[in-house]
């Protein structure tokens, strides 16, 4: 055999030796950290806030009090301005800022709307309208269930005006914490839920839940690979990112409000498939989701989002009654949500930002730190503010 012709064979086998030897390193690292890692810069909070008054049948934001005592003038009062919010999470499937989330994280239907300022006001009356009355001579009102009642029923029969303003926020690591900028967003599809069953703070819905929304300004968004639900078996790893409330410093006094915007990842797998009232097709897994999780992306082992978070452990209709259940959590299939981004023709190509993540997570994970480094700085000329970037690029640069 000739000199050059061992040399060759050498060479050959010393590269399938690097290439085994690569391959099982990556294979050590867990599903959970991998899809964490390059899941977590597209997943976003988002914010729904509504800010608005009641108004009388003049479109005035206005009640009159007609005291029993007073003349035949009523006593006009000013309806202040009340407002309800709530938050949820999502994730961006389009370099240019389209993210999908969940309905009932951007829109409230009016009558919900009304009903809570409805509540707000009667909060608000209770304090204002019993001086006004006593000034008149009069017993004050209201001081009893049926006036509230009254009162809620009044407001109920108001028109309501209001503004509606969605931000979008993008998470930082736990070790890079700052506040984050809130993009606004709008609403380019919707379908929301139907509500079905209950009452109050446990109203149950049903439907398709889901909504597109969009953020401008941006180019080079990292995007998350959307895979194929139909494939989807019982049994199969899911790993959900989100914003659960439960992590929230207004919700958890014990955490300190610099975390909020540190993204929850949890696992689990898929536990079956089920139905919704209305014939919609949902996932059921017990990856831990609570409110807040709302819109979030459900991934497979490989990365690829198969399901968006809508519902999740915590007060549950069941048997007639509600009841406080863990571990029963609910996904939409991605599909479903695929065939809104097709209605609506978005480009899903991954960004040069995603392409760089994926490129230096896989260095990463096969212990090559430089070149995981050059990826990650590679981001940053493109999005200086990405702090996921950063943070990656530190922890190279440490290693």
């Amino acid at each position: 055999m000739k000199p050059g012709r061992v040399v060759k064979i050498l060479s050959a086998f010393a590269v399938m030796a690097l290439i085994l030897t690569t391959c099982a390193i990556g294979e050590d690292v867990s599903p959970e950290k991998q899809v964490g890692y390059s899941g977590r810069p597209a997943a976003v909070m988002i914010t729904s806030e509504y800010t608005g008054t009641l108004v009388n049948d003049e479109g005035e934001a206005k009640i009159y009090l007609y005291p029993e005592s007073a003349s035949e003038e009523a006593v006009s009062m000013d309806i202040p301005k009340f407002t309800t919010a709530g938050f949820g999470s999502g994730f961006v499937v389009s370099s240019n800022g389209y993210i999908v989330t969940n309905a009932h994280v951007v829109h409230t239907p009016d009558e919900e709307m009304k009903a809570d300022f409805a509540y707000q006001a009667v909060e608000w009356a209770a304090k204002k309208f019993p001086p006004t009355f006593e000034a008149y001579g009069d017993e004050p009102y209201p001081q009893t269930k049926e006036d509230l009642q009254e009162l809620y029923s009044t407001f109920m029969s108001f028109d309501i005006q209001y503004n509606h303003e969605i931000r979008v926020y993008f998470g930082s690591p736990s070790s890079i914490l700052s506040l984050p900028v809130g993009h606004p967003a709008e609403i380019r599809k919707i379908s929301p839920q139907k509500i079905w069953l209950g009452s109050g703070n446990y109203k149950y819905r049903s439907g398709k839940d889901l909504a597109i929304i969009k953020i401008e300004g941006f180019t080079n968004l990292p995007t998350a690979t959307l895979g194929d639900s139909e494939k989807v078996e019982v049994g199969d790893k899911v790993i959900v990112i989100g914003y659960p409330g439960v992590t929230m410093s207004w919700e958890n006094v014990v955490l300190s409000s610099e975390t909020d915007y540190v993204p929850t990842v949890t696992s689990g797998i898929i536990s079956a498939e089920k139905k919704l009232p209305d014939g919609s097709d949902v996932f059921q897994t017990d990856a831990a989701i609570y409110h807040g999780n709302s819109g979030g992306p459900a991934f497979n082992k490989d990365g690829e989002v198969i399901g968006v978070a809508t519902f999740g452990s915590g007060k549950l209709l069941v048997s007639g009654e509600w009841l406080d259940v863990q571990g029963y959590n609910f996904l939409i299939p991605i599909n479903v949500a695929k065939s809104f981004v097709s209605e609506l023709n978005i480009n899903t190509t991954p960004s040069r930002t995603t392409r760089h993540f994926e490129k230096g997570l896989e260095y990463y994970w096969n212990n090559q730190y430089s070149e995981a480094r050059q990826e990650f700085n590679e981001i940053l000329t493109l999005e200086p503010n990405n702090l996921y970037a950063s943070e990656y690029a530190r922890i190279c640069h440490q290693r």
